[in-house]
């Protein structure tokens, strides 16, 4: 059972990444360097963004389900944590960020709200259940690699914030969102490939 579910979590992370390396390479006018990835939900593009967003959620989620089965012992908070990285990337395909240069909305203050939501929860899961590998003979392997992508996780969201608010730096936002977004796909693959494996 666990198996499957963990396969189900790995499809989910293909599929998340096989949207957004669509939407890279479409010509959405976008600049990966500058531009958040939320963008492409506001163009017409925007069918790739929501597939992205609910494929990674898909992801997330089964894996919460997986490891509650395989782990020898819980890790409730990490769960949780990895539970809110799901249901925050479900629904953020239909809460759209605001335009760049319009005025700022309620909607616009939930996208940012889920979008913060997402790269934390991920972060803090990912530091959470790295104990908790280590600790389980049967993946205890993947416990380093797990360290290693938390710490890159936790980094990346303080140059996020710093690239957010800094003038000069804005223009290296999406680049640095786009690594952050590469950290949390490579944890999950990760964690579903060894709960495969196992």
């Amino acid at each position: 059972m666990v198996t499957a579910i963990a396969v189900i979590a790995l499809l989910g992370v293909i599929v998340c990444l096989g949207c957004l390396v669509y939407l890279h390479v479409s010509p959405t006018g976008l600049n990966p360097l500058r531009d958040p990835v939320s963008q492409y939900g506001i163009t017409d593009y925007f069918t790739f963004y929501r597939a992205a967003a609910l494929s990674l959620g898909v992801a997330a989620l089964t894996l919460a389900v997986a490891l509650v089965e395989a782990l020898t012992e819980a890790n409730a908070a990490g769960i949780v944590f990895l539970v809110i990285l799901g249901f925050a990337r479900l629904t953020i395909g239909w809460v759209p960020m605001d335009a760049p240069g319009a005025p700022r909305t309620a909607t616009g203050l939930r996208h940012n709200l889920l979008a913060t939501a997402f790269f934390a929860s991920a972060t803090v899961a990912a530091f959470l259940l790295t104990g908790s590998f280590a600790i389980d003979e049967a993946i205890s392997a993947i416990a380093p690699a797990s360290a290693v992508l938390a710490w890159a996780m936790a980094a990346l969201c303080a140059l996020i914030l710093l690239t957010s608010l800094v003038g000069p730096l804005k223009r290296f936002f999406g680049l640095v969102e786009r690594l952050l977004y590469a950290a949390v796909l490579a944890w999950v693959a990760m964690v579903a490939i060894a709960l495969i494996a196992r």
